[in-house]
Formats: structure tokens, C-alpha cells, sequence
């Protein structure tokens, strides 16, 4: 999936108004990007399999820390209302008149950062992009307090050039290259060196003068690329207006990303490993049913030819040694288990010393239905299992009770 990213520039849209931009392809993340400027209605369309990133430059973004009130995990407006209350004095525009933006995971942290810009300068750049046909799914910051190691980096060129300090500790802050010195950092020795430091090519220079420390060269946009990954959405709160679109974007990189990334490349192998795996042992198992059931077949159809050598051609072997025993039966004058003398001795036999038997019933073939039977608690137990061991069984059915043989249908 490719990435459209687009950069803001500080002053609102005009007619004259360009974007900085790039495409990101995900098989390139460490590429550097080709940057170009163009106005608004003549930036690059975006495709469906494609996501448009909207990001906003560091020197529009302030930085706060907050701890929120547990309970304003699901109501918005609560939350909206708790960070005015929370940033009131801290912010110089009044809150309604600013966007305020939460970090990613912000419900599993006790101390949270928050993103403020102004409002309608964003939804001025939004309409114009919508005006324009581009669609955004993402917007995110050019830099946020994600590392806990400082880092330090310089943009632009040696006129008119920022330097900018990140850390998950102290947040996001800028200066001006021309007013950079060491000692003007508040960082200790530790920390100036310890942190890590990337400059344009136009700054590179001078960035490892101003800080007594060599600077690694980094091609330019090429934190946009940071920025991608960070995980920030600052399309909150009334900006989080194309939701669907966005959610089906995520899903749709997530998915790219999980069959295209070379870091998931033995997950995949995993996952067709796990599915092979399991469509062979469904085909074994069949296999083994199958035989399984053949083999009983072929065994009850050996009994059947044996017992009844008379039998010719066999299609349901236990039903026909069913109907056979029957004619044996039959012939023979035996009771059958379904006959009704059968049953009614089979009852009889099971009824203790202390129940009463029946006084009306009703029968038909296989079913003997016992009508006005006065039962105690614990008679029917007693009764079912003497009728079990007999091969008939008993059930309540209404104010009537019904026994029938054990093997047929209720």
C-alpha cells in the first residue's frame, strides 16, 4: 500500500497555497523521499488500495502533560470538556478556539501528553483538501514525545533552519538554528551526550559546530517517515469525521503490512504451516472415519451373511438383521421387548414393594402411556433405573408417564 503524506504549511489556505509531499512505498521505508510542492488541486490523486497522511509541522503543534480523572474513557464530550478545564491557563487562545489531541494509548498511562493547534486553521487546510478530492485518513504530528532517549533534530537550512529536542519525559520543544547554542539547551553533559542527533545536509554542518558533537546526516522529510510510524492520529474530537473511511485504511495497511513486510515473513510462514497442517490432519481424520465406518459396515453385513445365510443382497445390514430376528420371533411365538405383554411385565418386575400399579394406560406398539399415576419423589428414579437395566426407559409427559424402549426415538 502507498502513502500519500502532505505537510501543512503554517499560514492559511489561499487560492497560491502548495503542499509539500511525498509517496512512501512500504516496501522502501528507509528510501530517501522525493519531496515536491504543489497546490492543493494538483497534488496526486489517491487510489483506493492508497492512504493519504496529513501532517502538521512541529512549529504548529504546543505540548502539555496532563493527568486525567479516571471515567472519561467513553464519553467524549467529557473528555473535550476535562482537557479545556485541565490546559485553561496554560493555553494562550481560549480552548474552544484550539484542537487538542490525545496520545494513542492514552488510557493505560497515568500521566498523558496532549497535542493543541489551532482549530480553524486546520479545518480551513481540511477544506480545502476535501475541496480538492483528497480524502484524509491520518493525521499526525511531525514530531511527538515517543522515545524515552532525547532526540535532536535539525531542518532546513543554516538561515532559516530549526532545531528540534523530543523526549517521552519533557515532550516536544524548537528553536531557531541561528540562536542554538550548547549551553542554551538546558541539557546535561549526559544528555547532550547521549542523545541522538540527525540534521539536514543544509544544517548538517553547523548543527555539529552549535552542539560539539557530530551530527549523522539524514536526507530530507526523512523523519516524515517517524512521523508515519508513531501511531498518532490527531483526527479527534469534530475531526474525527471520516471514521469509517479511516478505520477500513487501517485495516486495509494492517493487512498489507502482515503479507508484505519482510519482519512478518515467518509469521506467514507460520500461519500457511498451521493452515496446511490442519487441512491435511481434516483429510486424515476423514480418511479414518471413513475406513473406520467401512470396516463396520463390512463387519455387520459379515455377522448378517453368517446368522441369516439366506440373505442376498445386503443394503441396511442391522436393519435387516432386525426384520430377520423379528420373522424368528414371529414364527417362534416369543414376545417381542415391544410387545405389550413384554412391557407390562418389564414394569411390573421394576415397580418396588410400596408403588401401586397403574390403573388406566394406554398402548400402542413399542409406547405404553400410564394415565392417573400417583408417583412419590423418589419412585421414578428408582423405577427408571430397574427399567433401564430391562432395556426400557420411563419419562414424564404431563400428569401421564410414558415408557417405551430404550433405543427409540422420544
Amino acid at each position: 500500500m502507498r502513502t500519500l503524506i502532505l505537510q501543512l504549511p503554517l499560514e492559511l489556505p489561499l487560492a497560491q497555497t502548495s503542499y509539500l509531499h511525498a509517496w512512501v512505498e512500504d516496501d522502501a521505508q528507509t528510501a530517501p523521499l522525493r519531496l515536491q510542492w504543489s497546490p492543493a488541486n494538483l497534488l496526486p490523486p489517491t487510489a483506493r488500495d492508497t492512504e493519504c497522511v496529513l501532517m502538521v509541522p512541529a512549529a504548529a503543534l504546543s505540548w502539555h502533560a496532563v493527568a486525567l480523572p479516571n471515567g472519561l474513557h467513553k464519553p467524549a464530550g467529557r473528555l473535550q470538556a476535562a482537557l479545556h478545564g485541565l490546559l485553561e491557563e496554560r493555553v494562550l487562545d481560549e480552548p474552544a478556539h484550539l484542537h487538542m489531541a490525545l496520545a494513542p494509548h492514552w488510557k493505560n498511562t497515568p500521566r498523558q501528553w496532549v497535542a493543541v493547534c489551532d482549530k480553524a486553521w486546520l479545518q480551513a487546510h481540511l477544506n480545502a483538501l476535501d475541496a480538492a478530492g483528497l480524502t484524509i485518513h491520518r493525521i499526525v504530528p511531525e514530531f511527538c514525545p515517543d522515545s524515552a532517549t532525547l532526540h535532536i533534530t535539525a531542518t532546513g537550512d543554516e538561515d532559516k533552519g530549526w532545531l528540534w529536542l523530543r523526549q517521552s519525559e519533557r515532550g516536544v520543544w524548537g528553536l531557531p538554528l541561528s540562536s542554538v547554542q550548547a549551553s542554551s539547551l538546558d541539557l546535561s553533559a549526559d544528555e547532550r551526550q547521549s542523545a541522538n542527533i540527525q540534521a539536514e545536509p543544509g544544517v548538517v554542518r553547523l548543527v555539529s559546530q552549535k552542539l560539539e558533537r557530530p551530527a549523522q546526516l539524514m536526507s530530507p522529510g526523512q523523519h516524515w517517515l517517524a512521523a508515519l510510524s508513531s501511531g498518532w492520529d490527531l483526527a479527534q474530537f469534530e475531526f474525527q469525521t471520516d471514521a469509517r473511511a479511516r478505520l477500513l485504511k487501517t485495516a486495509q495497511r494492517l493487512r498489507h503490512q502482515l503479507w508484505q513486510h519482510p519482519q512478518w515473513r515467518w509469521a506467514r510462514w507460520g500461519l500457511v504451516a498451521l493452515v496446511c497442517s490442519q487441512l491435511l490432519g481434516l483429510n486424515v481424520w476423514a480418511w479414518k472415519t471413513r475406513s473406520d465406518w467401512q470396516a463396520q459396515q463390512q463387519a455387520w453385513t459379515r455377522i448378517l451373511r453368517e446368522t441369516f445365510p439366506q440373505t442376498t443382497v445386503v443394503v441396511d445390514a442391522p436393519l435387516q438383521m432386525n426384520q430377520q430376528l423379528a420373522r424368528l420371533r414371529q414364527s417362534a411365538s416369543a414376545l417381542a421387548p415391544a410387545d405389550l405383554e413384554s412391557m407390562l411385565s418389564a414394569l411390573g418386575a421394576a415397580l418396588p414393594p410400596s408403588v401401586q400399579a397403574p390403573r388406566q394406560w394406554r398402548y400402542q406398539p413399542g409406547q405404553l402411556r400410564l394415565m392417573g399415576w400417583a408417583l412419590s419423589a423418589k419412585d421414578p428414579e428408582a423405577i427408571q433405573q430397574a427399567l433401564g437395566q430391562a432395556g426400557y426407559r420411563l419419562r414424564a409427559e404431563g400428569e401421564d408417564w410414558l415408557m417405551g424402549l430404550a433405543g427409540s426415538a422420544p
